[in-house]
């Protein structure tokens, strides 16, 4: 495995990922079992299809209302038992103990000395950091951090466009030399107002001009619309969740293929068609981490008697859990990168 931090590797890496018609696998990947499930996943498809390299991205978030990352995992932090939320944890420290435990894998090798993933390469990038949230930002402008990421998703979406394209533009403007940033194009309403001001799903989708007026205005490298997907969709049910890629497309002509999709379920397997209306970055998480879940509970409820009366200290040991989450991931990677068209990059390398 090697690290890609450098800007101008990183963009290298997604015009070659354009060229053979495909985008940059993004998920999370919160601790070891996840982080080793991805490298395993990429490891395993890249000796399956004879590449010699497999670039994926591996992110987190900070203090995103929906999934703070980096806070959870911080060793401070008290995850409430009932749901209900968490106590404590430090953005900062959960960032660095991420960081560090990436550049293990970076060094790795097996028992004959050789690397253990020698064809992945992996981006690390922040996700939705909250620009603003305090810890958040003093996280984004940490030098430090900077300079080990290679895609920082600086998100201010929470704001009205003028204020979320002054931040915007002033930290590309501090940092878009030395990494790629990831823009928000529009705001996100949280449900109060979007019944305060009766918005639809539609009054809600990004408008093509408003997409290119933050591009051309910030500066980002990347921008992520609001494309009618689980990320940013409104409404009540599954129904109002769907893909608008007549959307994409008109925004890929004015802007050119920058676009990250958030948000992919409801594309039900139909993401590796997305390259050709502008995506350039997939990222994903949530069925993945929800599929590894259920996986674990499933096993345990059927050998409950071996976990409870039996207490057996296989079952009830953490690298139990640690190896199940860690297969489920890797099956997960395989496919991503299979459904994506990342078997494309053997033809594109070809002479």
């Amino acid at each position: 495995m090697k690290l890609v931090t450098g800007r101008s590797d990183v963009l290298a890496t997604l015009q070659r990922l354009r060229a053979a018609g495909t985008a940059l696998f993004s998920p999370n990947g919160e601790l070891a079992a996840e982080i080793e499930g991805l490298l395993i996943g990429a490891q395993r498809f890249a000796d399956r299809h004879g590449l010699a390299e497999v670039p994926i991205a591996i992110g987190m978030t900070g203090i995103y209302p929906d999934n703070a990352q980096f806070r959870k995992i911080s060793t401070s932090c008290v995850t409430r038992t009932d749901l209900g939320g968490f106590d404590g944890g430090d953005v900062r420290e959960g960032c660095e103990i991420w960081l560090r435990t990436l550049a293990v894998y970076d060094s790795l090798v097996g028992a004959d000395g050789r690397p253990r993933f020698p064809a992945v390469r992996i981006l690390p990038f922040i996700d939705h950091g909250w620009a603003t949230d305090s810890e958040d930002a003093a996280m984004l402008h940490d030098p430090s951090v900077v300079e080990r990421m290679a895609i920082i998703m600086h998100d201010a979406s929470k704001l009205d466009e003028a204020e979320n394209i002054r931040l915007t533009a002033a930290y590309v403007a501090r940092f878009g030399d030395q990494v790629v940033v990831e823009g928000a194009a529009d705001k996100i309403y949280d449900p109060a107002d979007i019944a305060r001001l009766k918005l639809s799903r539609d009054d809600q989708l990004s408008t093509p001009g408003a997409v290119e007026a933050f591009v051309r205005s910030t500066g980002v490298d990347l921008v992520v619309p609001n494309l009618g997907t689980e990320h940013r969709s409104v409404g009540a049910g599954r129904a109002e969740r769907r893909y608008e890629r007549e959307l994409a497309r008109v925004i890929r002509d004015r802007v050119g293929p920058i676009m990250a999709l958030h948000g992919t379920s409801c594309l039900e397997g139909r993401v590796g068609d997305t390259a050709a209306d502008g995506i350039c970055k997939v990222n994903f998480y949530t069925a993945m981490a929800v599929g590894a879940g259920q996986k674990l509970y499933r096993i345990l409820r059927e050998r409950e008697a071996d976990v409870i009366d039996g207490n057996n200290l296989w079952i009830n040991s953490e690298s139990f859990g640690h190896d199940v989450r860690r297969r489920h991931v890797a099956d997960v990677c395989g496919g991503m990168l299979e459904a994506l068209g990342y078997a494309r990059l053997a033809e594109e390398s070809r002479p």
